[in-house]
């Protein structure tokens, strides 16, 4: 028990101290749960296919099932990095039929192969995943005094805004996790009230984000 006056010497994050502690089996620890997703599917063989791929610097070639085409297409890529959004697991790559760096979900990769005659593609040359840009957080001007306040404890906000790095390419996925996407694509930042919190940056966003969000995979931000 703690003794009146206590103050810690050294802060810790309290949700891994609590990880920490009940995967060590200190049951005194309050327990922590995450809420479940459903399972997202990633082919053991693509994902050797695109881990071999980097590792050897050798293009590939795959059969991508998008939602936004009936059929499967046949591309090359080069991926350089595995993005884990939550909801969906997408690999960045260079795609060589729309001659841009994109995003592509593992789930729907079909099948996958080295294509060596195909010049490997950097990753330095994608733009917009180097660049980073601001965004900046602020309680939503609809909430009373309380509940602004509430809100900048909750988001550990300073002078009433947080500012936050993101890279330029998952800008679209940031904003759709916080529930801004369409207020920042539509408007002004600011949402409805219930989302405690508005983007003061949405004309600065606004050019990286796709026109739709029915499928945000596949209309990725491009350099």
């Amino acid at each position: 028990m703690r003794a009146e006056g206590f103050q810690p010497l050294f802060l810790k994050d309290a949700f891994a101290w609590m990880r920490q502690g009940r995967e060590t089996g200190d049951l005194s620890v309050l327990p922590c749960e995450s809420v479940p997703i459903p399972a997202r599917r990633a082919d053991a063989e693509i994902m050797m296919a695109l881990i071999g791929g980097y590792e050897t610097r050798t293009a590939l070639s795959i059969r991508y099932q998008s939602l936004t085409s009936a059929e499967p297409s046949q591309r090359v890529i080069c991926p350089h990095h595995i993005v884990d959004h939550g909801p969906r697991v997408h690999v960045r790559a260079w795609d060589d039929q729309r001659r841009i760096f994109t995003d592509f979900v593992v789930g729907r990769i079909l099948s996958a192969a080295p294509e060596p005659s195909y010049p490997w593609v950097d990753q330095i040359a994608d733009t917009l995943w180097h660049e980073t840009v601001t965004v900046r957080l602020a309680p939503h001007p609809g909430l009373s005094a309380t509940q602004r306040a509430v809100v900048e404890r909750e988001h550990c906000m300073h002078d009433g805004e947080v500012a936050v790095p993101v890279r330029k390419a998952m800008v679209l996925y940031f904003l759709d996790g916080l529930g801004l996407l369409d207020a920042v694509r539509e408007g002004d930042g600011t949402p409805d009230a219930t989302r405690g919190v508005r983007c003061l940056d949405a004309a600065a966003l606004k050019p990286l984000l796709p026109a739709s969000i029915t499928q945000p995979q596949d209309h990725a931000p491009r350099a």
